[in-house]
C-alpha cells in the first residue's frame, strides 16, 4: 500500500512539476529569424522585403503583420505614407515551393494590417512568411543631408525575437548611421554594424524580447535621393484637410447671415406700455423666439392679475392656485393653459401638480406657435431655411459617431473633428436664424423698449409718467414683462417701500410683504412650474514617431522612433 501511496505521489508529482515548466518555456510562440532586405531607391521610395521564421507552439491559423502608414504630428495632425504590396506568401519549413498566400488586408487606427493564414485551416510548427511591399514617402530631408529612419521590425510584435538581420542598400555614400533596440523610445544600441561595400551595410540584434525591436538610422549626402518634400506636404495637407472644414463653414455663414436674416434693426425707444393685442404668452414667443416655462409661469400671473386664479403660499416653497369665479379665458392659448392648470378642481397645489401637466404645455406651445405664424409674426419660408441647416447639422453629427471608427482606422481624425466642428457651427447658425417677419421683429423692438423703460425705472421717473395713485397697477401690469426679460426683482426693487399692502391675487405673509418680498415668493413658484412642464421620466490612436514627425534619428533618436516597423503575432 505504501509503495503504490509512492508510487501515485510521484506520478502527481511529474504531473504537476514536470509538464509545468516544459510548457512555461514551450507554450509561447516566437520568431525565429526575422530578415529584412532594404533598398532605398533613386525615387526616395524604400523597398522592403520581409522573411520571418515564424514558430508555433501550438495551433493557430497564421500570424498578422501590421505595418504603420500614418504618423502623428503635432497632437492631431496626420503625416501619411504610401504602402505598396508586390508579393505575399508562406510555407512550411523545409517545402519552399509549397507556398500559400491567404491574406487579408484592412486599415485599423493608421496601420495597415495584413491578417496572413486561412481560416478554416490550423498549422503548427515552423513555417516562413514573405512581405515584399514598397512605402512611399517615409525618407526626411535635412539642410546638409538625406536620412533613412526605419524601423526594422517594430516594437508591436507580441512575441519574442531571437534574430534580426536587416540587408541595406542606399544610392550614395553612407556619411553616418545608428541602431536602437529595445522597446519604444529605448536609446541602448545592442546591435551590430557591418560594411558590406557598395553602399550596402548588414544590422543585426539578438534576443529581443516581447514589444522590442531594431531600428536603424542611416544619413546620405544631400540629394543623394530625389526630394519629395512638396508631394509629402500636398499628402499631408489632402490627409489634414478636414482640419480646415470649420473655417470654411465659418465663411459660408458669414456669407449667407445677410441672406437668411433681412430683418432691419430698428433704434429702440423707450415703451411705457405693454404692446397693444398681446399677452405675455405671445410677446415671450416674439422675444425669445419659442415658449420658454418662465414665460407660461409669467402668464399664470397675468391670469392672477386679471382675477382668473389668486395666488396662495402656503409655505415657503408651496403654493395653490385657487380658481376664482370669474368665467374662464376666451383667448385660445390662455384657455389651455387655465384648463390644464385646474384640471383636477377649483384649487391646485403646485407641489402636486398633475404630472400630465407637460402635455398641457407641449399643446400650449404648439399653439402659440402656430398662432404666431398664421399672423405672420414669424415667416414660414425663414423657418424652412432653418429647418434645412438644422437637419444638415444633424446629420453631420449622426454621420460623425457612426463613422467615427472609420476615422480613426484611417488615422483621418482631422475629418472626424473637421466634419463634426462644422456641423455644431451650421446648427449654432441655425437657431440663430431671426424666423421673425416684418411684423414681429417690430414686436421685438417694441418690447426691447419696455425693457428699457423697466431696466432704467426710477421712482421719479415713475411719478413723473404716472400718477402715484396707480403705482399698483403699474407694477402689476409690467410684472409679468419683466419677468419675460428677467428683471423682476430690479422692477419690484423700485416699488419695495411703496407697495406694502397684498394684492387680490396674492395671498402671503401680510405681516411681512412688500413687492420685492413677493416677487422672491414667485420666483419659487416659476421653479415649480418649470418642475412640471416637463415628462417626469426625462432624463487614440494611430502611429506617432520622431520620424514620422520629421524628427532626426540622430537627435533624440529611439528604439521605434522611424517609419515603418510596427509589429505582429498569431491568431
Amino acid at each position: 500500500m505504501k509503495k503504490l501511496f509512492w508510487a501515485l505521489s510521484l506520478v502527481l508529482g511529474v504531473i504537476l512539476i514536470l509538464p509545468s515548466s516544459v510548457f512555461a518555456q514551450s507554450s509561447s510562440d516566437y520568431v525565429n529569424t526575422f530578415n529584412s532586405d532594404v533598398t532605398l531607391n533613386q525615387d526616395a521610395s524604400i523597398s522592403i522585403k520581409e522573411t520571418i521564421d515564424y514558430h508555433f507552439t501550438t495551433y493557430k491559423h497564421g500570424i498578422y503583420r501590421e505595418i504603420p502608414v500614418n504618423y502623428k504630428v503635432a497632437g492631431s495632425f496626420t503625416r501619411p505614407t504610401l504602402l505598396k504590396l508586390n508579393d505575399l506568401y508562406y510555407f512550411a519549413k523545409g517545402y519552399p515551393s509549397d507556398t500559400y498566400s491567404s491574406y487579408e488586408r484592412s486599415n485599423s487606427n493608421g496601420y495597415a494590417v495584413f491578417k496572413i493564414g486561412d481560416a478554416d485551416t490550423t498549422i503548427i510548427g515552423d513555417y516562413t512568411y514573405v512581405l515584399d511591399y514598397k512605402l512611399k514617402y517615409a525618407i526626411n530631408y535635412f539642410d546638409d543631408y538625406d536620412e533613412l529612419y526605419l524601423n526594422i521590425t517594430g516594437t508591436g510584435w507580441e512575441v519574442p525575437i531571437n534574430n534580426v538581420v536587416a540587408n541595406i542598400t542606399v544610392p550614395g555614400d553612407i556619411t553616418d548611421k545608428l541602431c536602437y533596440t529595445g522597446a519604444t523610445d529605448s536609446t541602448a544600441s545592442d546591435c551590430i554594424f557591418k560594411d558590406l561595400g557598395n553602399n550596402q551595410v548588414s544590422v543585426t540584434a539578438k534576443s529581443l524580447a516581447t514589444y522590442e525591436g531594431l531600428t536603424v538610422v542611416i544619413a546620405m549626402a544631400k540629394d543623394t535621393i530625389a526630394n519629395t518634400t512638396n508631394q509629402q506636404r500636398i499628402q499631408a495637407v489632402i490627409a489634414n484637410l478636414g482640419i480646415f472644414l470649420p473655417i470654411l463653414a465659418i465663411i459660408a455663414v458669414i456669407i449667407i447671415s445677410p441672406k437668411v436674416n433681412k430683418n432691419k434693426k430698428i433704434t429702440v425707444i423707450p415703451n411705457y406700455d405693454v404692446p397693444k393685442g398681446m399677452n405675455p404668452l405671445r410677446s415671450g414667443f416674439v422675444y425669445k423666439k419659442s415658449l420658454l416655462n418662465s414665460t407660461i409661469t409669467s402668464q399664470i400671473i397675468n391670469l392672477a392679475i386679471n382675477k382668473y386664479l389668486i395666488i396662495k403660499q402656503v409655505s415657503n416653497k408651496n403654493y395653490d392656485l385657487v380658481k376664482t369665479e370669474k368665467e374662464a379665458p376666451t383667448d385660445p392659448e390662455e384657455k389651455i393653459l387655465y384648463d390644464g392648470l385646474f384640471k383636477g378642481g377649483d384649487t391646485v397645489s403646485l407641489k402636486s401638480l398633475s404630472t400630465s401637466f407637460y402635455t398641457t404645455v407641449a399643446s400650449l406651445k404648439s399653439s402659440t406657435e402656430r398662432r404666431m405664424y398664421e399672423e405672420e409674426y414669424f415667416s414660414k419660408s425663414q423657418r424652412n431655411i432653418s429647418n434645412r441647416f438644422l437637419a444638415g447639422g444633424f446629420i453631420g453629427i449622426f454621420l460623425c459617431v457612426i463613422t467615427a471608427t472609420y476615422w480613426s482606422m484611417n488615422a483621418a481624425m482631422s475629418w472626424f473633428w473637421g466634419i463634426l466642428i462644422s456641423a455644431i457651427i451650421v446648427l449654432i447658425f441655425a437657431s440663430r436664424i431671426d424666423k421673425r417677419d416684418t411684423k414681429g421683429n417690430e414686436l421685438f423692438y417694441e418690447l426691447e423698449g419696455l425693457k428699457m423703460y423697466i431696466n432704467t425705472a426710477e421712482k421719479k421717473r415713475i411719478e413723473f409718467h404716472n400718477d402715484p395713485k396707480k403705482y399698483l397697477g403699474l407694477f402689476e401690469k409690467l410684472l409679468p414683462y419683466a419677468m419675460i426679460f428677467g428683471l423682476e426683482k430690479k422692477w419690484a426693487k423700485q416699488f419695495e417701500d411703496l407697495y406694502t399692502e397684498e394684492p387680490y391675487w396674492y395671498q402671503g405673509n401680510a405681516n411681512m410683504f412688500n413687492a420685492y418680498l413677493m416677487t422672491n415668493a414667485l420666483n419659487h413658484m416659476n421653479q415649480q412650474v418649470v418642475a412640471h412642464a416637463t415628462p417626469s421620466n426625462s432624463a487614440n490612436g494611430f502611429a506617432s514617431s520622431h520620424g514620422g514627425s520629421g524628427g532626426s534619428g540622430f537627435s533624440g533618436g529611439s528604439s521605434g522612433g522611424g517609419f515603418g516597423g510596427g509589429g505582429g503575432g498569431s491568431w
